[in-house]
């Protein structure tokens, strides 16, 4: 089970702030790159910004209870 104070810490730093928006450079920056033929490392930054992303998803619904009410 998780502690109280993990819980309480994940929650404050990473899901009530907003740099999840921040994060979302990643696959721009990707797009921009697999455009002026740079795919292999386009595709590296998007390919990291999805595992991140899903990682955190699953982190905070199914192991962390935010709950932000």
């Amino acid at each position: 089970m998780i502690s109280e104070k993990l819980n309480l810490w994940y929650c404050d730093t990473f899901v009530s702030q907003p740099w999840q928006f921040f994060f979302l450079v990643l696959p721009l920056v990707g797009a921009f790159l697999y455009g002026r033929d740079k795919k292999r490392l386009g595709w590296t930054l998007i390919g990291i910004w999805i595992a991140v992303t899903v990682s955190f998803s699953a982190l905070t619904n199914f192991v962390f209870s935010c709950n932000l009410d």
